[in-house]
């Protein structure tokens, strides 16, 4: 049996959160490690160092009078009611000090907001999450405080207000004998919480001149933007709309976590009103992952900076990049994240991309989270030319007018663009500034941009929406098998093998592996990947890889939704 004695937490590593699963009603109270981590998974570690009890009032064990029959971190706690004198055990909560190792699986960096030159020093973890957004998750599983110079402190044998990874930490000056010293603070959280995380866009749904204040409440984002939030987002951000962070404004906040929003309310705020505020969310890997892009890295840090900006990357790697992402992921090129706060970056967006400045930028590559629709299966359509840089001053490709000079063959809503010149080289490969150069316009390149030449001429191709593709395509085809030198699925040996069934003069091309994923023609050393050519991939091409087994479709001029067979489009027969 064991006296109400306190057994002291270590000096090492981490303090959990406290537990309650049972209380003195029964045969008495017993918080036992293998009962609580069968309910409490992953929050506490499975060979704690230390243990601590307190009634669930805060009462210290060793103040109760109560007798123990198990008090150690190996076994949990127990307290018999058949062993007091008189009366029941008291209801007790308990919590743990955790090992190094388990501590580190997902650990913020170490917080110091406040210092004790005023009331004392508050590291709570509301103030924590405002001032390093993004950075300490929201429900942290164990926490960790020493003073500046790193001496560990402990919960017991102080008297701090505050201890406890739910709430953060904080130490009062009148409570202390010559004030409290300047503490830092870190969080253990979730694995959840480490894994790779996007950042979403800006959302601005409120403004303080309505409704008392300015909220912007999760759950009303989610129905105002649907499909570009994720449900159960990871971390929060709030600004001004000029940029200025939540934490300098001064402003007192209702809510300020990802599970609710953001709210501040002008009543609150001693005579003044809420700064108008926008807001943005960390999602968890299964939702960035739904609809995801490769990692780009397209530049380095050797000049002004690194520029993974979005207008370049459309350029660079066409076809691959969506025109309007949801979300973004920054990594270094070895892994590590980076994060917007806390990194001096001039542009960190998914609209926009990345930029960091040089001072000591790091090399960096992105990857994007885009609209489920980017992800379906799309088609690639012909070329088109309909102008050269010798007229009009440059070279302009533009939507409306090739959507008029070729009536039918492009969707009116391109998915993505991608322009060569007319020789087959890619556009990022000849120097030229371009003025314009998305799906949703086309692409421009004037001249007078050039610093002395001509742009070059050029060419484009566009994919194209689900819906636009289907509405006359051919059955899918497979003629072909990658065991010799190459898989081969040229239009005119399917017109051969499939006679009837693929129109002369296809408008655009799919193409999948035979499992169904879908194959685009950038980012590929495709031999052939066009509607009026058909497909084709060589394996010495590949650089020491085979290629797969390839299937392909085509999309046909229509006459009410019937495939044409005009003398442009005519079948083969034999």
């Amino acid at each position: 049996m064991f006296s109400g004695t306190l057994i002291s937490l270590s000096t090492q590593s981490c303090i959990t959160k406290w537990f309650d699963r049972d209380d003195p009603s029964g045969n008495g109270d017993y918080e036992l490690l293998a009962d609580l981590l069968n309910t409490n998974p992953r929050e506490i570690c499975p060979s704690p160092i230390a243990i601590e009890a307190q009634t669930i009032s805060g009462q210290a064990a060793s103040q109760t009078g109560n007798i123990f029959q198990v008090y150690n971190p190996t076994s949990g706690f127990a307290c018999v009611n058949a062993n007091q004198t008189g009366v029941h055990c008291a209801d007790y909560k308990v919590r743990f000090t955790c090992p190094e190792d388990w501590c580190s699986k997902c650990r913020t960096p170490w917080f110091d907001r406040d210092n004790p030159s005023g009331l004392g020093d508050y590291e709570t973890l509301s103030l924590t999450l405002i001032k390093y957004p993004l950075q300490a998750c929201a429900e942290p599983i164990a926490i960790e405080v020493t003073t500046i110079s790193g001496t560990p402190v402990l919960p017991t044998g102080n008297n701090f207000q505050v201890y406890d990874p739910t709430q953060g930490f904080s130490c009062v000056n009148a409570q202390q004998n010559g004030g409290c010293q300047d503490y830092k603070v870190r969080f253990t959280c979730p694995a959840s919480f480490c894994q790779p995380k996007c950042v979403t866009r800006w959302f601005d749904s409120d403004n303080p001149n309505t409704n008392g204040g300015d909220s912007e409440l999760l759950t009303v984002l989610l129905g105002m933007y649907p499909g570009v939030i994720c449900p159960n987002p990871l971390g929060i951000e709030a600004q001004t709309l000029s940029g200025q962070p939540a934490s300098q404004t001064g402003n007192v906040f209702q809510v300020y976590n990802p599970t609710t929003g953001v709210s501040c309310l002008n009543a609150n705020q001693g005579g003044g009103v809420c700064a108008d505020y926008k807001v943005r969310f960390t999602c968890p890997e299964d939702w960035c992952s739904e609809c995801r892009t490769p990692w780009f890295d397209r530049d380095n840090p050797s000049g002004l900076g690194d520029y993974e900006t979005l207008s370049l990357l459309l350029i660079r790697y066409p076809l691959q990049v969506c025109t309007q992402p949801i979300a973004i992921e920054v990594t270094t090129l070895s892994g590590t994240p980076a994060l917007p706060p806390g990194n001096n970056f001039q542009v960190y967006d998914p609209l926009q991309g990345f930029a960091c400045v040089n001072g000591a930028c790091q090399d960096y590559r992105v990857r994007f989270t885009c609209p489920l629709s980017f992800c379906n299966t799309t088609c690639v359509t012909r070329w088109f030319d309909s102008d050269n840089p010798n007229t009009n001053g440059g070279d302009f490709e533009l939507l409306p007018v090739l959507l008029s000079v070729y009536h039918g063959y492009i969707c009116p809503n391109p998915i993505g663009i991608e322009a060569q010149t007319i020789s087959g080289q890619p556009a990022y490969q000849t120097g030229n500034i371009f003025q314009v150069y998305n799906p949703t316009s086309g692409v421009s390149c004037v001249n007078a941009n050039q610093g002395g030449v001509l742009c070059a001429d050029y060419k484009v191709r566009f994919t194209c929406p689900e819906d636009w593709c289907s509405k006359c395509s051919t059955p899918w085809f497979d003629r072909d098998n990658p065991s010799g030198p190459r898989d081969n699925e040229m239009l005119l040996l399917a017109l051969k093998k499939y006679p009837l069934q693929a129109c002369a003069q296809p408008i655009a091309i799919e193409v999948t592996t035979i499992s169904g994923s879908p194959v685009l023609p950038t980012a590929n050393n495709f031999q052939v990947f066009d509607p009026l050519q058909g497909f084709e991939c060589v394996n010495n091409e590949l650089g020491g890889e085979v290629c797969q087994d390839y299937k392909i479709r085509y999309t046909c001029l229509c006459r009410n939704n019937v495939l044409t067979n005009s003398s442009l489009d005519i079948f083969t027969f034999p």
